[in-house]
């Protein structure tokens, strides 16, 4: 594995950046007036739709790492963008066993997915335990999406909706819902796709955490306490000390891990159930720590780092809550040491 990132992908990030720069403030606007398509979503999705996909898959032979530093860039800036939702549909498909070409039509954002994986009732991902086989919880843009892609019992397929019913989001820039799948026709082998996108997420969460210790800093750079900023106190440098490892840890273990994953590493399902529940942490943590160093303010709607929070506990509930994930690592982990 490179302990760097490549030209190419330095540019990914780059870019990305700038796109989500150019318009700041959709999660603040989508408080009062809902959820609406940024400017940069239509670019994102016809733009990038190949990052992470595979030759066999249609793609260009883009590595899974380039698509995990654009879905970054985005959570840094809590950009209300359907690109990650649709980025891990896609993902959740290339991975599946058996799968041939993901449609063009879908590659190049004309015809948008989102994923469905998330039981009602269950703690772990819809391939283990599903009460209700064609139901699926916490879909995000379910209203805004053309298809799913659907994790079962049955495999991964995709399918149409026979009823959505919209969930109240803590985070109203990522309107959540329950939805009621058509049956599958055919359902492919789960394979390595629910661990690619699995790592959408988690790299989403990394960037969420970036993003609130950026704010935090900056905070703590600016505001001045007894004739000092506050960054020069132990008590607030020492927070985003350990938000900062918390976050530096989770983005390379979700690096490693997508590595692992696309190497047939056999602890690749280990190191993805870790960098998941790591990157949830690391964005709730880097949020609640970022609302400290804000003081009294911080808690108020007018300031922003409860955007910060709204959006990492959606993201660590998606794709089966991170304390499901840290059971899965330790039940691997015995189990592997047990067979050794």
């Amino acid at each position: 594995m490179r302990a760097t990132f490549t030209d190419e992908q330095q540019d990914i990030g780059r870019t990305v950046r700038s796109l989500a720069a150019a318009e700041p403030g959709t999660a603040r606007a989508a408080l009062n007036d809902g959820w609406q398509a940024p400017a940069c979503d239509g670019p994102l999705l016809r733009d990038f739709g190949l990052l992470g996909v595979p030759e066999s898959a249609g793609g260009i032979g883009s590595g899974l790492i380039d698509l995990l530093v654009a879905v970054e860039a985005l959570g840094a800036q809590l950009v209300a963008s359907r690109f990650p939702a649709h980025a891990a549909a896609v993902q959740l498909l290339v991975g599946a066993g058996g799968t041939g070409p993901v449609p063009e039509k879908v590659l190049e954002g004309r015809r948008v997915l989102t994923t469905a994986v998330d039981v009602p009732g269950a703690a772990g991902w819809a391939d283990r335990v599903s009460p209700d086989p064609l139901v699926r919880t916490l879909v995000p843009y379910a209203a805004q999406a053309d298809g799913f892609a659907v994790l079962g019992a049955e495999g991964v397929w995709t399918a149409g909706s026979a009823g959505i019913t919209a969930r109240q989001s803590v985070d109203p820039s990522v309107p959540l819902s329950e939805v009621t799948l058509t049956a599958p026709a055919h359902a492919d082998p789960v394979g390595a796709g629910v661990r690619r996108a699995a790592l959408v997420v988690a790299a989403e969460l990394c960037g969420v955490a970036q993003g609130a210790i950026d704010l935090a800093a900056e905070q703590a750079r600016t505001r001045q306490q007894f004739g000092r900023v506050i960054g020069s106190f132990q008590g607030v440098a020492f927070q985003l000390a350990e938000a900062l490892t918390a976050r530096k840890a989770a983005w390379d273990l979700t690096l490693y891990a997508a590595w692992a994953v696309e190497n047939d590493r056999p602890d690749a399902a280990i190191q993805v159930h870790a960098a998941k529940a790591a990157a949830g942490r690391a964005g709730v943590f880097a949020a609640e720590r970022c609302i400290q160093v804000h003081g009294g303010m911080g808690i108020t709607m007018e300031a922003d780092p409860h955007l910060f929070l709204r959006r990492a506990l959606v993201l660590d509930a998606r794709f089966a809550a991170g304390s499901w994930h840290r059971r899965r690592t330790g039940e691997l982990r015995i189990r592997d040491r047990r067979a050794a």
